[in-house]
This record gives structure tokens, sequence and C-alpha cells, in this order.
């Protein structure tokens, strides 16, 4: 008995980490090279807003939770880079995950206060949170962290997350 409970163990602790090798954009949808699919969301002032608005530009479309530590680091990040991703005309729209991906956390004005306040009023920033639209289009999986690079032609050129962790990324998408 106590081997297969230890077996069974291991199986799940194994599975388990087999899955957190796997990237993000492994499961995501849509993929890289699909037409970004139209959604809307909402701005911290409460408006709604749809991503074909921004088309012709080129988007980073984030959707992360607040709990989150590599979100949180992502964000200080991307706030650390905001002069060259301004520079290169790229719009980001940080969002919180529909319902924060179902757990607590920080607000997020307090994340923003914390590790970017230099980007609360940036003409190429737009913060604001998911709907259950744009969740199910874009985080069906509902992962913490998930981004799109979103070329000007509206085409997803990438995705990913981390930004972080995967900034070099980010800022050759932006350079194009």
């Amino acid at each position: 008995m106590t081997i297969r409970y230890r077996s069974s163990k291991f199986m799940l602790w194994f599975s388990l980490s087999l899955a957190m090798l796997i990237p993000v954009f492994a499961y995501a949808n849509p993929k890289a090279g699909a037409v970004a699919p139209a959604a809307t969301f909402t701005s911290q002032q409460n408006k709604s807003l749809s991503l074909t608005a921004y088309h012709g530009q080129k988007v980073m479309l984030w959707l992360f939770s607040t709990w989150c530590p590599s979100c949180q680091a992502g964000l200080g990040a991307l706030a650390q880079e905001q002069q060259a991703l301004a520079a290169d005309h790229v719009r980001l729209i940080v969002l919180e995950n529909y319902r924060n991906g179902g757990y607590p956390g920080p607000t997020m004005q307090e994340l923003l206060n914390q590790y970017a306040s230099t980007v609360k009023d940036a003409p190429n920033w737009t913060i604001g949170n998911a709907t259950r639209e744009l969740a199910a289009v874009y985080n069906a999986k509902s992962y913490p962290d998930i981004y799109y690079l979103i070329g000007a032609d509206g085409k997803i050129e990438t995705v990913g997350s981390a930004p972080s962790a995967s900034m070099n990324e980010i800022l050759t998408f932006a350079r194009k």
C-alpha cells in the first residue's frame, strides 16, 4: 500500500513538473500567426474599449493576475522600458485577468503605485480589466500571466509570458 501511494504521489508530482516546463504559448489560443480576434475590455475609467480600435498599431496585450510574483516583476520591467516602447510606438494594453484569475490580490492601483508609478499616465499605456468575453478568447485556460504581441497588421506575432524574463523578445518586436 505504501509503495502504491508513493508511486501515485510521485507520478502526480512528475506530471505537474512537466506541465510547468511547457511554455504558455504551447496551449494558448489564439496562436502566433493568427489574426487577433476582436474583443472588448474595461478601462480604469470604466469605459468599454475594443481591441479593434488599436488596429494599425503595434500592441502588447498583457493579461495578468495581481497576486502573481512574475507579473509584478513584469510590470516593473515594462515600466523600466517605457521610454523605448513609447519611442517605438508600442501600445501596451495591460489588463487584470477576469476576476483576477479567481484569487485575491492587491488592486491594480496598488501594483502600479509599487512597481510602475511612472506609467500611470503614459499615453501609450491603457490599463484596465479583462472582460469575461476577452478572457474566453485570449486566456481560456486562466494563465496568471500571458501576453500577445500584435503587429500593426493585426496578426499575432508572439504569445508569451513573464515580460521580465522575455524583455528582449518584446523589445525586438517593438523595433520592427
